[in-house]
């Protein structure tokens, strides 16, 4: 079982360093990029990850644009490309493009997201994170493995809490259980949540914490648990 463990993002108080800090500091290998849902980096950004972040496994965000703005209809296509191509030059270290879905979007939409990630090209590159409670359903689990999406599990409150396993792939974002973000994870917390991956025997597991002021703590932690 290969095992990426990170956070989602690097600029938090606890890291005064940045990503030079991250790669060598953290004691992780993998980091999800969050600034990308907001806002497009600039290309002398990406060059500059894609030469020092080469230790790292990425997965980037995808712009809540396409997510929530467009919700995969209008101009989203157009946007992706644009999206995709200022990216190019961290290709060969993203594992993942993490599409967020918001609430409202419900299995209703199934066959428009279908559609919108056939149109990508990304084949297995695809992390699907719902927020709406419908799509935690085997159909949805195995419409997922069918189209060779990774179905993310969301450890916060309010969602399932159970761990998935699609594609031999487990992908968990560790929000928070008792508030979004400001939840710290206890061991049994953490052991709970490691020992439901390692039933499941994946052939990859991807943590990421994003619970702020825990995180480096629990991630660290975790990565014991599972090594």
């Amino acid at each position: 079982m290969e095992v990426f463990v990170g956070t989602s993002g690097w600029a938090y108080p606890w890291n005064k360093g940045g990503l030079d800090w991250y790669i060598r500091e953290s004691g992780f290998n993998a980091v999800e990029l969050n600034m990308s849902f907001y806002r497009l980096p600039f290309e002398n950004m990406i060059r500059s990850w894609s030469v020092k972040g080469g230790k790292l496994r990425w997965i980037i965000k995808v712009n809540r644009m396409i997510t929530h703005v467009y919700k995969f209809g209008g101009d989203s296509l157009e946007f992706w490309q644009r999206f995709t191509e200022i990216f190019k030059p961290l290709d060969s270290l993203i594992d993942f493009y993490l599409f967020q879905l918001p609430p409202s979007i419900t299995p209703a939409s199934l066959n428009l997201v279908e559609e919108f990630f056939k149109n990508t090209g990304l084949t297995t590159r695809i992390a699907l994170e719902a927020r709406n409670v419908e799509w935690f359903s085997d159909e949805y689990l195995d419409w997922a493995e069918r189209l060779g999406v990774v179905f993310v599990s969301v450890d916060s409150p309010k969602l399932p809490l159970n761990v998935y396993k699609v594609n031999d792939i487990v992908y968990v974002r560790m929000h928070g259980r008792s508030a979004w973000y400001k939840h710290y994870y206890s061991e049994d917390e953490l052991r709970e949540v490691a020992s439901k991956i390692m039933d499941l025997n994946p052939r990859r597991v991807y943590v990421f914490f994003n619970n702020d002021q825990g995180m480096l703590e629990n991630g660290r932690r975790m990565m014991q648990l599972l090594k």
